[in-house]
């Protein structure tokens, strides 16, 4: 639309302006162009700060040309949900802000920093559970999550006596302060040791010695012909210190006896393996056995011949002291 000026003349009724006729021609001009634009079109209504549309059930659109944007400083929705620079709140008194995706849609939140409130028995992925990430949460008092309840440096459980329980998924284990916990429990008596590298293990507890070993074992012996007690290599072992104690039941007879063995450099004799035998304390009038010791295979034997067919308990304490 072109703006047409009216010509008013140099001075007052000097006779060289628009005529009356021409001045009220563009005027009409005017006012026709304007009233044809679409501002003034019969959808839309302009009255007081209200902007509305006239036709039923009609959309009300605003559109920036090319490149540009619609710029709003404070835009209240359904007179409840404000936008207000980058906040987004409800306007109604205690209102919940909902946020609903269409369809099989999703909301994405690329960082969430939540101060407060609760998450109670919240499904992730609908009706199956599922992994969640979340870039930052940050809680400024405390989070409760079904029974635990996480609060500055600390977790606990809210049930009374309830146990707190930490385990990985699958093959993965629990890790605490650097340290890998064992996947599974170990036998009775073992403890836990570490390998040097954060890993934790279980294992039997044992004398930590530099050259020899300590162990014990237990045999049982029913026949008076010569049998192994105990063995031990003789490419490893110089010798061994035994502490018996030997338990016939059938007969009510016990004795506690010591036994020192030594070997030569052979590995496989009769006569190389030497044996002493002291300390003997029964409570028979006699030893219950006769102690022996040879070298079989390149293996140190301390074999023993009863007195009795009947059967005899062998229990025992090894010290075995390197070459």
């Amino acid at each position: 639309m072109a703006q047409q000026t009216l010509n008013v003349g140099s001075n007052a009724n000097d006779g060289t302006g628009d005529t009356l006729r021409a001045a009220m021609q563009k005027v009409n001009t005017m006012f026709t162009e304007v009233y044809a634009s679409s501002l003034f079109n019969d959808s839309i209504s302009l009255v007081g700060n209200n902007i509305t549309a006239t036709r039923s059930n009609d959309n009300l659109v605003i559109r920036p040309s090319g490149t540009g944007t619609v710029a709003i400083d404070k835009l209240v929705v359904d007179n409840n949900i404000q936008l207000t620079d980058n906040i987004i709140s409800t306007t109604n008194s205690n209102s919940n802000l909902k946020l609903s995706a269409s369809g099989t849609g999703s909301i994405e939140i690329a960082k969430a920093d939540i101060n407060g409130g609760a998450i109670d028995n919240t499904v992730i992925g609908g009706t199956t559970p599922a992994a969640a990430t979340f870039t930052t949460a940050t809680v400024n008092t405390q989070a409760v999550i079904d029974g635990i309840t996480i609060s500055d440096n600390e977790i606990t459980t809210n049930a009374s006596n309830a146990d707190l329980e930490l385990s990985g998924n699958g093959t993965g284990t629990v890790k605490v302060a650097g340290f890998t916990m064992p996947a599974s429990d170990g036998s009775a008596n073992q403890l836990l040791k570490t390998d040097g590298s954060g890993n934790l293990s279980f294992a039997t507890a044992t004398a930590t010695l530099n050259h020899g070993d300590v162990s014990d074992n237990t045999t049982t012996v029913a026949s008076s012909a010569t049998t192994q007690i105990d063995s031990f290599s003789s490419a490893t072992y110089r010798s061994a210190k035994y502490f018996i104690s030997i338990s016939d039941a059938t007969n009510s007879r016990f004795e506690l006896v010591e036994a020192n063995v030594i070997h030569g450099p052979s590995a496989d004799s009769t006569i190389e393996a030497y044996l002493t035998v002291f300390g003997s304390t029964t409570s028979y009038t006699a030893p219950l056995c006769t102690f022996t010791a040879d070298i079989d295979d390149g293996n140190v034997r301390l074999l023993a011949t009863n007195i009795t067919s009947d059967s005899c308990v062998f229990k025992f304490q090894r010290i075995a002291i390197d070459l």
